[in-house]
């Protein structure tokens, strides 16, 4: 029998009337407005839901190994190195001009600080003298070197002399990196840089990325075999629930801690390493709850009425029992990837994650400067902080709303 116009409006009302939920959207509309439910009604879930969206873009638009985001903020880079070498030669310089007089011609700039040996044995080490001469005779054609060590406070014109103050040097700088080292937020280092001069905008940062690679990854391969595992034990019972469960129990008994110090000390430093040793950690909870939601589920009349009319084991599994648990699993993932996210900061701190950038490791190094350099440390933990915070308040928000029994609390 053809539906009538409008009758689907009578029904509705009539369903609306008996207390029933009705959805009347459908398709991309009904994902808009459960979105903007979402939003409004769980505040605490939707702010956590723009940290990780906000740390997620931080992640993909970091540019390659010290590029910063999109090419915004630099370490490790040769604008750092420049920036690095140039306040090295501007003290060397001053140092070599002490005592000249201001009415020298360019011609007698140029000979003086065309020597190498004007920049010292470390230049000449790092490889940077022949910068170093071209950056001083640009300044010298360009005629503004006496303004520019003057306005660095490198020198001083006394009674038309010219008067090394010693800035770097008296501090005991004799290198041309260490001038980078630890300066505080400017506009060239948003963040300041740490005690190597390296940018710790970009290193903040690109830190996101690692995060986010071992935590989604670890998570995901942890989920999925734990739901795997999960279903058979549950699906099968018997002998093959028991050994599962005593397989996983066995890991289960490791402290996290120090299955984590096992396998970072038979194994290389590298991300790959510290995913898998984390998804490991992830198998035996998922299994615990998946395996609880389908004994539960195997036993409830559509799964009998599928058994009923033949269908196999796996298609059970697959396409009746599975469905089911998508709620609990989206619950887990969220909120495992916070905790493993904090695992690998807590090995890098230790000195056991990876080699790459870190903030566990950028929180350890900090430690010996956290008095008169704070930022060294003081970024990397708020990023940290702030995105294990998102992933907790949002998978607690997505419980609240995808379990049936707090339904009612939104």
């Amino acid at each position: 029998m053809s539906e009538q116009p409008g009758q689907s409006e009578q029904l509705g009302d009539f369903a609306a009337t008996e207390g029933l939920r009705v959805e009347r959207a459908s398709g991309p509309r009904r994902v808009f407005e459960n979105f903007r439910t979402f939003m409004v009604t769980k505040r605490l879930g939707a702010a956590g839901l723009l940290l990780v969206v906000f740390w997620s873009v931080i992640a993909i638009g970091t540019v390659g190994d010290g590029g910063g985001w999109l090419g915004l903020g630099r370490y490790d880079s040769r604008d750092v190195f420049e920036i690095a070498s140039s306040k090295y030669a501007d003290d060397k310089i001053a140092n070599a001009l002490d005592g000249m007089s201001t009415d020298a011609s360019d011609a007698d700039l140029r000979s003086l600080l065309s020597d190498t040996e004007v920049y010292g044995q470390p230049a000449v080490d790092v490889g940077v003298e022949g910068e170093m001469v071209t950056y001083a005779l640009d300044r010298i054609a360009q005629g503004t070197l006496l303004d520019w060590l003057v306005e660095e406070e490198q020198i001083e014109i006394r009674d038309g002399t010219i008067v090394d103050v010693d800035s770097l040097l008296a501090a005991g700088t004799d290198n041309p990196l260490i001038t980078a080292s630890l300066l505080g937020p400017s506009s060239k280092h948003w963040f300041g840089t740490d005690r190597a001069g390296h940018d710790l905008f970009s290193r903040v940062f690109e830190g996101a990325r690692l995060s986010l690679y071992i935590g989604f990854f670890a998570t995901l391969i942890g989920v999925i075999a734990g739901t795997v595992t999960g279903l058979v034990s549950g699906s099968f019972g018997g002998s093959i629930d028991l050994i599962i469960n005593r397989i996983l129990d066995a890991v289960q008994s490791f402290p996290p801690i120090a299955f984590l110090l096992l396998i970072a000390s038979i194994t290389d430093p590298s991300a790959l390493w510290v995913t898998l040793s984390l998804s490991v950690l992830g198998i035996a909870p998922t299994n615990r709850i998946v395996r609880g939601s389908v004994i539960q589920i195997r036993e409830m009349p559509y799964v009998e009425a599928a058994r009923t009319i033949g269908a196999s084991s796996g298609r059970i599994m697959g396409f009746h029992i599975l469905p089911n648990i998508f709620a609990p699993l989206i619950v887990i993932f969220s909120i495992t990837i916070g905790a493993f996210i904090l695992a690998e900061a807590a090995l890098s701190f230790l000195g056991l994650g990876t080699l790459d950038v870190s903030w566990g490791k950028m929180i350890a190094d900090g430690r010996q400067f956290i008095v008169y350099s704070p930022w060294t440390s003081l970024w990397a933990g708020l990023a940290l902080t702030s995105l294990v915070f998102g992933f907790n308040v949002l998978g607690d928000a997505l419980r609240d709303v995808l379990d049936p029994r707090l339904r009612g609390s939104r």
